[in-house]
């Protein structure tokens, strides 16, 4: 990679950065939702959305290893987190699985299969990095509270399918969308706010 390549690249982060900072600092202006694995999300334009982390607004027991019906890129605008890829294979964690409509609205649609799933290594990533993902890789992310991350895809359809996972013997539980409510953003977007890391 070129000096050019670097000093363009971290331009972009710092535009990226400043946009969703600013974003943040007027959340009571934008139409957020709170998702069951743990983040409120805000949509920008035909882009992506925005994606505050924070473990209080975790569904329980939520079933949180997924794939999308979309290819991905993720950064990380401030925090930390951890994407934890899976692969089906002939051995290694049981799991259940089935297809899902997602988004508000959705839940589990057609037969529920058995499937082996191997855990890849974790790949951390912290303020600066990006990573991409395509849309049958199955995943799930963990994240540092108050991590902040811009996720770029193409938009679609508010319901789409996909393939959700979750350990033989449990129950699936759902992380459908919800409307935000004023103290879940106050709390969650302030603590973000301090703990802001942003490169």
């Amino acid at each position: 990679m070129t000096d050019t390549h670097r000093t363009t690249e971290r331009r972009s982060m710092g535009i990226q950065a400043a946009l969703v900072r600013s974003i943040l600092d007027r959340y009571q202006s934008y139409t957020w939702t709170v998702q069951g694995f743990g983040m409120a999300r805000v949509k920008i334009a035909d882009v992506g959305r925005i994606h505050v982390w924070d473990s209080r607004l975790r569904t329980q027991l939520v079933s949180d290893v997924h794939a999308h019906p979309w290819s991905l890129k993720s950064t990380i605008i401030s925090g930390e987190l951890i994407n934890q890829r899976f692969v089906v294979a002939g051995h290694g964690l049981p799991y259940l699985h089935s297809r899902i409509a997602t988004g508000e609205g959705g839940g589990l649609i057609g037969e529920t299969g058995e499937v082996f799933l191997e855990a890849a290594t974790p790949e951390f990533y912290p303020a600066g990095a990006i990573y991409r993902q395509s849309a049958e890789e199955i995943h799930r992310s963990i994240p540092m509270d108050g991590t902040v991350t811009l996720l770029e895809r193409q938009m679609g359809e508010p319901l789409q399918e996909t393939s959700v996972y979750w350990p033989q013997g449990t129950h699936w539980v759902s992380a459908e969308p919800c409307p935000a409510q004023e103290w879940q953003l106050s709390q969650v977007i302030q603590y973000a706010l301090a703990r802001w890391s942003a490169t």
